[in-house]
């Protein structure tokens, strides 16, 4: 299977500018998306994924289980599922690729904080 940025689909909020490659429906193993982050994610945990980071381009911090770990390009983060964390850039832009291994969907997504 091949997914590309053009068929991407663009997602976001202030501080996170994001491009779904794949669904669950495109794929129920996993789905991948790709991040520019100029702000901070926001807490959240997921009960279902396991997530994999990789960092593209950037510096930033990811906030997991309340440890902080500075990041920069060609850092790899793992994060199991049902761990609470975050993440920010720490300068002007943090680009991530992200792998959720099954694929994502958002009933399992918990959000920590508004």
């Amino acid at each position: 299977m091949k997914f590309t940025l053009k068929k991407a689909s663009k997602f976001g909020w202030k501080g996170l500018k994001g491009w779904a490659y794949n669904s669950k429906e495109d794929y129920a193993n996993e789905s991948s998306a790709f991040f520019e982050v100029t702000g901070s994610h926001g807490k959240i945990k997921n009960t279902r994924n396991d997530r994999v980071y990789y960092v593209v381009a950037g510096e930033g911090e990811f906030i997991i289980d309340k440890k902080v770990i500075h990041v920069k390009k060609s850092d790899v983060i793992v994060i199991p599922k049902n761990t609470p964390y975050d993440y920010k850039a720490t300068k002007k832009v943090l680009k991530l690729f992200l792998v959720h291994i099954p694929a994502y969907d958002e009933v399992y997504e918990v959000k920590l904080e508004k």
